[in-house]
């Protein structure tokens, strides 16, 4: 699933990186990879970054708490966020006991996915866009050029291209 995209490079810690990466980047992946799998092998997080300082994680809008169980699909979207404010942000996070309580909403174990390409929609919040938006974007991400005008304003970088199309953003 390879797409031909202008690469784009950009400096680190320009300001509204963070923002761009809230409302959510396309990346290439592996159907059939498990939450976690797809945080270390595919985002590049460390095993123990994964376990302790992503603490809420959603995959099509349902709270994950079994990240070996729930697996990744083409067209999903994933948020990861590091733990969440309040008694709702509690709720939502993985390893609380209150998650007993939204056991309807939570994203299911399914080892029925296949494998094969994938394109997911990833979402970054808080603390997590904050340290691991580097390494992801050392990678590279899929955005539309009109978003970065649009969120690093004076900050975008040179050679996005005017017709406003989907770039491959790295730095």
């Amino acid at each position: 699933m390879q797409e031909n995209l202008k690469t784009v490079t950009m400096q680190k810690g320009i300001p509204g990186t963070i923002t761009l990466l809230q409302k959510g980047v396309f990346i290439h992946t592996t159907s059939g990879l498990s939450v976690r799998e797809f945080m270390v092998d595919e985002i590049g997080l460390s095993p123990d970054y994964a376990e302790t300082r992503v603490r809420a994680i959603f995959v099509n809008g349902s709270p994950v708490d079994d990240i070996d169980g729930v697996k990744i699909k083409d067209g999903d979207e994933v948020s990861l966020s590091g733990a969440l404010p309040g008694i709702s942000g509690i709720a939502m996070c993985r390893d609380t006991p209150i998650g007993a309580f939204r056991t309807d909403i939570s994203a299911k174990a399914s080892d029925a996915v296949s494998s094969g390409d994938a394109k997911i929609y990833l979402k970054l919040f808080n603390l997590i866009a904050k340290e691991a938006g580097p390494t992801l974007l050392k990678k590279g991400v899929i955005v539309i050029a009109e978003d970065v005008r649009a969120y690093l304003k004076d900050g975008a970088p040179e050679g996005l291209p005017s017709e406003g199309g989907p770039i491959l953003l790295k730095i």
